[in-house]
């Protein structure tokens, strides 16, 4: 068992084989098993975003959360240049929202202009707690 990654990558296997099959540059979990990863349900779980996965092969290279530099993710909609960003449905980023809470974000989106569903984008790869007032 690896307990120390000096790394911004990670392998793991997947919970389910090919659950995880063209779903690159989404968020990701651990799953129930030990050293398993599944897509993220909310960001309190998210841990990195899938960087590479073979049809077939179980195991998973992970780009983990919060290791610095830039990272791509696919966009759950709308994002402008500059906007922080969380988690939303399907394991996607979405704009912070301007409701007055507590939130965890995983970057700064880079991309010049806005991005739609479905974009990969880039973002600084800075995990922060943001207070919304």
């Amino acid at each position: 068992m690896q307990t120390f990654t000096d790394s911004p990558y990670h392998a793991f296997a997947e919970e389910a084989t090919d659950a995880l099959l063209d779903k690159e540059h989404h968020l990701v979990a651990l799953g129930a098993a030990e050293g398993t990863v599944k897509l993220a349900t909310s960001i309190d779980d998210a841990i990195g975003v899938l960087f590479q996965k073979q049809q077939g092969n179980p195991h998973v290279n992970v780009r983990l959360l919060g290791k610095g530099g830039t990272v791509k993710v696919v966009a759950g909609g709308v994002i402008a240049k500059g906007a922080r960003v969380t988690w939303g449905a399907g394991a996607k980023v979405v704009t912070l929202s301007a409701a007055a809470g507590t939130y965890r974000t995983v970057g700064m989106k880079l991309t010049q202009g806005n991005s739609a569903a479905n974009d990969v984008i880039e973002l600084l790869d800075v995990v922060e707690t943001r207070i919304v007032t």
